[in-house]
């Protein structure tokens, strides 16, 4: 994990999470898949030329933003431009990015979940963990706090991720099993 700087993090976890939606957007603005996906692949270039990424308050509407100027430039140095889309670009904007009640509910559930299951990692594992990816320490900070090497940091962090997976994904499991009415998971023991 050596080789990921923290932009690349930053993007994965901030922008790329939102790939589909931010593609989805730029074909409603551009009604055209490659054209789509164009923008939006000139969109995460122009992010990863800015200086202060970091200090983008909202990645994702950021983005969105940028696909619609991109947009808005290609129809302008267009010969021709339609109608329609000239319209549809002028009346639309970003949707509201603010999460909906139910979202920040299921979000703080998962949190919860998430912070139980670093409570239950082994002690080294879960200082590592939080060191990287709570507090954002680069990995070379974390082997010196920790008094250990950057290879062992990232096997506690490899480690310990691998372990949050599993754990959250028995837990969904579980939780699906549940939701399962008696009658059907008692037919479907009976079947299997």
């Amino acid at each position: 994990m050596a080789w990921l700087r923290d932009i690349d993090i930053w993007f994965a976890d901030h922008v790329f999470a939102y790939h589909h939606q931010t593609r989805r957007y730029a074909i409603s603005l551009v009604r055209q898949a490659e054209e789509a996906e164009e923008l939006v692949q000139e969109a995460y270039a122009r992010l990863f030329a800015l200086e202060d990424w970091a200090s983008i308050a909202n990645p994702h509407a950021f983005t969105l933003r940028i696909v619609r100027n991109l947009a808005i430039e290609r129809f302008r140095r267009a010969e021709v431009v339609r109608l329609d889309r000239s319209a549809i670009l002028h009346t639309l904007e970003v949707a509201d990015q603010e999460p909906t009640p139910d979202v920040v509910a299921m979000d703080r559930s998962e949190l919860r979940r998430v912070a139980q299951i670093l409570e239950e990692m082994p002690p080294r594992m879960r200082e590592a963990m939080v060191l990287r990816r709570i507090e954002g320490l680069p990995p070379a900070q974390v082997a010196e706090r920790m008094k250990i090497s950057v290879s062992t940091v990232e096997t506690h962090l490899i480690k310990a991720l691998r372990l949050l997976t599993q754990r959250l994904n028995r837990q969904e499991a579980q939780a699906k099993t549940e939701r399962i009415p008696a009658w059907e998971r008692k037919e479907r023991l009976e079947q299997g």
